[in-house]
């Protein structure tokens, strides 16, 4: 019993130890990682998040460029200044601001500069090693938001991760997913009422490559086509015994000598079982 109660208490304490490492994340510091303190400190980061925002960002916005021409007008610059993986990367986060810039809030393009501003900057090293850094940035207006500029840099300063999330109240949050779910069902219904009506005109497609019924007068119609056919048939096989009777008659005139077969009447023909030339 003694044992179990050890070895349980053992186990609460590397779990306790694991829990406390996992939460030991230092803020607004790089110390102990492989990043240079003297570099990337709060205001050297304050500044690059301010550049991201105003050199970038607000400028090409200013300069009608939109994702859709992003890489017609920035492609070449960017993978000049750094390789086409940034490239990649500073375009994900354009795209995300640009998305932002109207729930951010500002007056005019005129005053776009100094409507949107980075107010604070938090940085940490991540799990992996990496440098993190959050920047707020707010806007102006009764309905502005304030969203959180997320980047991070490797240790020679290069852009690994750019995104823009706008911060929403819990009002907004449930409205988005309440419409969210009204549109996923709508969509389903939709579907499934498509489905059902699809079913139900199964049978009407079967019926149109059916015959009509007939009516009394088509069926009527096709008996006397029948009949007529059988008698044109039944005319066919008399004239056919006509012409067998006129050269049975012929031969039998042949044969007596006569030379006419005027005088012979064939009544019936018949055939027999047995034949004379068998008995022969």
């Amino acid at each position: 019993m003694k044992h179990k109660i050890l070895a349980l208490g053992v186990t609460l304490i590397c779990m306790l130890s694991l829990a406390a490492c996992g939460d030991n994340i230092k803020y607004d510091t790089v110390a102990g990682s492989r990043y240079d303190e003297t570099t990337f400190n709060k205001e050297n980061l304050t500044m690059f998040a301010q550049n991201i925002e105003d050199s970038w960002f607000e400028n090409w916005f200013l300069n009608n460029i939109t994702p859709d021409n992003f890489e017609d007008n920035m492609y070449d610059s960017i993978v000049a200044s750094f390789d086409e993986d940034t490239y990649k990367i500073i375009l994900a986060g354009y795209k995300n601001w640009y998305d932002a810039v109207d729930e951010l809030g500002y007056g005019s393009t005129e005053t776009l500069a100094n409507d949107i501003s980075v107010q604070d900057v938090t940085y940490y090293i991540n799990r992996d090693g990496q440098l993190m850094v959050d920047a707020t940035i707010r806007g102006t207006g009764d309905k502005a938001h304030s969203a959180i500029l997320e980047y991070s840099l490797d240790r020679k300063g290069k852009p690994t991760l750019i995104s823009v999330n706008v911060n929403h109240t819990t009002g907004e949050k449930l409205t988005s997913a309440g419409l969210n779910t009204l549109l996923g069902m709508g969509m389903a219904f939709s579907v499934l009422i498509i489905i059902a009506l699809v079913i139900s005109a199964f049978p009407l497609i079967g019926k149109i490559g059916e015959k009509k019924p007939e009516t009394d007068k088509a069926i009527t119609q096709q008996a006397m086509e029948n009949v007529t056919a059988q008698i044109a048939e039944k005319e066919e096989e008399l004239s056919d015994d006509a012409e067998l009777v006129a050269v049975i008659a012929a031969a039998i005139a042949a044969y007596e000598g006569s030379g006419s077969a005027d005088g012979y009447v064939v009544r019936s023909i018949r055939k027999r079982s047995a034949s004379n030339w068998k008995k022969a």
